[in-house]
């Protein structure tokens, strides 16, 4: 895969009426595309006014993308596209 090579990438979001879609370049990192999505939901991480902790996770065939440093392009595994799920964790405070 090239460094200019790109990936679309579409993420489900289950509280979302619709999923984010977007082309990305294969060398971007994970942690700065979750970031992509996450304010394309509306969405932040950390503390909330009543205490609690709320994160969130990005899956690709169920599992959980835990390494931000792992690029697309490896993720995707040659596709040229990639389905991802988003799910939010809260814990309370």
């Amino acid at each position: 895969m090239t460094h200019d090579e790109r990936i679309k990438v579409t993420v489900h979001y289950m509280a979302a009426e619709r999923p984010f879609r977007d082309e990305v370049k294969a060398d971007e990192a994970e942690g700065n595309f979750k970031q992509t999505a996450l304010s394309a939901f509306g969405l932040t991480e950390g503390q909330t006014p009543d205490g609690n902790t709320v994160t969130y996770t990005l899956y690709h065939d169920g599992r959980p993308l835990e390494n931000p440093d792992e690029t697309i392009g490896r993720i995707a595994e040659g596709r040229d596209h990639l389905q991802l799920k988003l799910s939010q964790q809260i814990v309370q405070g």
